[in-house]
């Protein structure tokens, strides 16, 4: 599937490839936003959301998928977030330039696993962004750094992405957390395999019940039998309901079977 860098920023890690529809279209497209996990460290790229991309691509809409500033690579959580911000903007600045293909700037989707599902519900919650999503898928979430840091689950990794400890800062911690930002006035759906023993499912039934006491559009679809990592694995169930979960008209309404 062919695809295109774009630079959405003049750092080394301000970038992204953007996959377009293969089949001649006349209507603008729906752009998808995909921003990968990996506990916000440069061991981890953006080639792990590739194959969704691709995918979604194959499906009828604009994939766009970014890299950003991570631990070990210019990044942190001030950079981090400021580059996720940037890579959305970008859908309504730098895209609609290179594509040949219309992109429909009032159907723009985001979707993180892990701690990139941190990062797509933080940015959809950014109610000044230049762009709106019109819904957030997130895999897997990552919805609440204090805890997980208090509950030293991932003290190191959290620690060394805002430069301080949990004990020395939990203002900045709870800030970034998706669950005590809501209502965050986008609709959202999210997916958690029941083994998953890196991020407890609890953590998005949390937020689903935050985010629907807050008066927020909000799905939990919990995948018996699958993991962390299922997501990344075409086939899965986690695979195929995130498809649904981002391409279906109204995910909200019908619970999957």
């Amino acid at each position: 599937m062919p695809r295109q860098r774009v630079d959405y920023g003049p750092e080394p890690q301000q970038f992204g490839h953007l996959y377009l529809p293969s089949v001649p279209v006349t209507e603008p497209v729906p752009v998808v936003m995909l921003v990968h996990g990996g506990y916000w460290s440069a061991d981890f790229h953006l080639n792990l959301a590739t194959a969704l991309a691709i995918e979604l691509s194959r499906l009828g809409v604009a994939s766009w998928n970014v890299e950003y500033r991570r631990v070990g690579a210019g990044g942190g959580w001030e950079q981090t977030s400021a580059d996720i911000e940037a890579a959305l903007a970008a859908v309504g600045g730098v895209l609609p330039g290179l594509s040949p293909i219309p992109l429909d700037l009032g159907n723009v989707r985001v979707v993180g696993h892990s701690a990139g599902a941190q990062l797509a519900l933080w940015v959809a919650g950014q109610r000044d962004s230049q762009i709106r999503p019109e819904r957030v898928v997130a895999q897997a979430g990552a919805m609440d750094l204090a805890a997980r840091a208090a509950g030293r689950t991932a003290g190191a990794a959290l620690a060394a992405f805002f430069g301080a400890r949990y004990e020395d800062a939990p203002e900045l911690y709870r800030d970034a957390s998706p669950v005590y930002r809501v209502p965050i006035g986008v609709p959202a759906v999210c997916i958690h395999g029941a083994e998953d023993v890196q991020v407890p499912a609890a953590a998005s039934r949390a937020y689903r019940d935050a985010a629907a006491a807050a008066g927020d559009t909000v799905a939990f679809w919990e995948v018996p039998g699958e993991g962390h990592n299922d997501f990344l694995s075409r086939g899965s169930r986690s695979w195929d309901l995130t498809l649904r979960a981002l391409l279906d008209d109204d995910p909200w309404s019908a619970p999957p079977q």
